[in-house]
């Protein structure tokens, strides 16, 4: 392992990291602005980002990533599904901390950190890998959508009477599934498959834009632990220690059941042990529930980058 590409690699990160921590800290940037910039980074240069790189890859190769995609649909929906299940069976977990600790194990911050972290280590062609590892995790968002806002219903019964009330699943699936993350992969694999060339022009268009992914995102996610207070407790070294392990461990597994042979397997195991997604933080602010236990974990998960990627890249060479 090169590890001096290694060191060049996350430097960036955590110096971006720190530059919006400090901005937030010196409330240089309101509430309002900080959603802006996630906004800004997660709904349209990210999309664009892993559009234009999906559409790079070759046919051939794409249609070999079947059984993968299936190994990575197991391992973020299938362990939320399972990890929910079990956890909302502990007395002090039950209701939305079950769903939150659920997702902190099912979703990565693959779209946040996936492009910076990967591309200088492992070359372009991870953005391929990103782009899958993040239509599996916005297949997993649908179904939390629907478990949290059923639960937040049930904690408000008194106004589920009213006949204008938007339906709990109609409006956690609505939400998933509207997700640029969720389409622009998809639309990219599209065009792969009906043999589609994006012009030079519109290629570069979508470059342009994507371009800004990184360092918006990475920012964004300092200005987001700046605003939570850090508690460092049992509950936040377990559950961080299961984030960045539990996962890349079931893909593991998962790829040697089925038998995956891909470019691609690689980079999916580093994605899977990225800290987690800044989504979780946001969930728990907005379902007040677990917020400083999310905050916590992504703060510990984030350090822990020095530890687990090069490890992962080390035990899957």
């Amino acid at each position: 392992m090169n590890l001096s590409g290694l060191f060049g690699a996350l430097v960036p990160v955590f110096f971006v990291l720190a530059l919006g921590y400090l901005a937030g800290r010196r409330h240089a940037f309101d509430a309002d602005q900080a959603a802006g910039f996630s906004k800004l980074a997660l709904t349209f240069a990210l999309p664009a980002s892993l559009f234009v790189s999906m559409t790079n890859i070759r046919k051939d190769l794409l249609l070999q990533q079947g059984r993968l995609v299936l190994a990575l649909i197991l391992a973020h929906v299938g362990l939320f599904v399972a990890a929910w299940l079990l956890l909302r069976l502990v007395k002090s977990l039950s209701g939305t901390p079950s769903i939150i600790y659920a997702l902190v194990l099912g979703t990565s911050a693959t779209p946040v950190f996936g492009l910076a972290v990967l591309e200088p280590l492992l070359g372009p062609t991870s953005a391929g890998a990103v782009g899958l590892v993040a239509l599996a995790i916005n297949l997993t968002v649908p179904p939390a959508m629907v478990l949290l806002e059923i639960d937040a219903a049930g904690k408000h019964r008194e106004m589920t009477t009213d006949p204008h009330k938007p339906n709990p699943v109609l409006t956690g699936l609505n939400a998933g599934l509207k997700s640029p993350l969720l389409w622009a992969p998809l639309l990219g694999i599209g065009a792969v498959l009906a043999g589609l060339h994006l012009p030079v022009a519109a290629a570069s268009s979508f470059e342009l834009i994507g371009s800004a992914t990184s360092g918006v995102a990475l920012f964004a996610v300092g200005l987001i632990l700046a605003a939570h207070a850090i508690r460092l407790s049992v509950s936040v070294l377990v559950g961080s220690l299961a984030r960045i392990t539990v996962q890349s461990a079931l893909l593991f597994a998962l790829l040697r059941l089925l038998h995956v042979h891909s470019p691609f397997a690689r980079e999916s195991l580093v994605c899977c042990s990225f800290p987690l997604a800044t989504t979780v933080v946001l969930f728990a602010a907005r379902y007040k529930a677990v917020e400083s236990e999310a905050a916590s974990m992504l703060l510990v998960s984030t350090l822990a980058l020095v530890i687990t990627v090069p490890a992962i890249l080390w035990l899957s060479h």
